[in-house]
């Protein structure tokens, strides 16, 4: 399981590299800020937020990305378009790093797409997401907006099996074709805690094989580590924290590219227990023949010696 038989695909935003074979490229973090409930958001509408504590929290993943090799990109979460037009200018200022739009409203995802295309970010800009039921209209605005990355979500809920996740990815594929899509993030949408969860998490593999040729794959784990309702009822904090990193480092064995793995606020937790992770599957895959995409840049470097 720890090389393809299909090509593997490696796709690139705003500098950051992921896909190819199990070991040839760190596994890329993906962290939420500006979600709903953040402490460091004054006023959602209007995005008013703590720019001290946002840029502290923004430094810390930035830090834990040179300490391990493992790049990062910020999901923001925004609900209007003033507040994603503010959100965003500040993380192009303080960070280099690429960043999603993450938006539940179409509207609010369509304006933010076409504004973040005229300010000259679309290189860095990652839509989120394309999935069965987005209209020819938002593709086309998405197309026009010159963002030419996006994450393909294989949420099937007519059939939740992993298989049910494949069958879904054949439908959305040409959909990220018609928005101009080059850098697809496969998602394999694994669902609040519950029996999904096992089914997203093999889908990694099986959508690996199957489309590997097509994008980097991985999935988001924030919603599992915020529905862990028994051990949240059961365990302390720093009891919790260990299964964020558990449940994390287990997805680069299972062959993600990159993983969104929930509130920022993480970073010191998920960052070393992925490191180690991927160091175990690069000393896996080196009796394949794998080796990484560059020197020096990978988790082992840093994690051995």
């Amino acid at each position: 399981m720890f090389k393809f038989r299909k090509e593997q695909k490696i796709v690139e935003v705003g500098g950051v590299k992921l896909g190819g074979q199990p070991g040839e490229l760190p596994t890329v973090l993906t962290a939420t800020i500006f979600y709903i409930g953040h402490k460091i958001v004054v006023d959602e509408k209007k995005g008013i937020f703590d720019k001290e504590r946002a840029e502290t929290l923004i430094k810390k993943i930035e830090e834990a990305s040179d300490q391990t090799t493992n790049p990062f990109i910020l999901d923001i979460v925004g609900t209007t378009e003033e507040a994603f037009q503010k959100f965003i200018g500040f993380v192009s200022d303080v960070t280099e790093a690429p960043f999603q739009i993450d938006a539940i409203s179409p509207r609010v995802r369509k304006a933010t797409a076409k504004w973040v295309g005229e300010v000259g970010l679309a290189d860095r800009a990652i839509n989120n997401s394309i999935y069965r039921g987005v209209k020819d209209v938002e593709l086309e605005n998405l197309k026009d907006s010159g963002i030419k990355a996006s994450i393909l979500l294989c949420d099937n809920p007519e059939d939740e099996s992993a298989n049910g996740r494949l069958e879904i990815l054949k439908e959305i594929l040409p959909m990220a074709d018609k928005a101009g899509i080059e850098t697809a993030l496969i998602d394999t949408a694994i669902p609040c805690w519950g029996i999904g969860v096992g089914a997203g998490s093999r889908a990694i593999y099986l959508v690996k094989e199957a489309f590997g040729d097509r994008g980097a794959v991985g999935t988001g784990m924030g919603n599992v580590t915020d529905t862990l309702g028994w051990v949240k009822g059961n365990f302390p904090k720093e009891i919790r924290r260990a299964c964020d990193a558990a449940q994390n480092a287990i997805l680069p064995i299972l062959g993600a590219d990159w993983i969104m793995f929930g509130p920022i606020e993480l970073t010191e937790y998920v960052f070393p227990a992925v490191a180690v992770a991927d160091t175990y599957v690069l000393t896996a895959t080196a009796e394949l023949g794998t080796r990484p995409l560059i020197e020096g840049m990978h988790p082992l470097f840093k994690t051995v010696g």
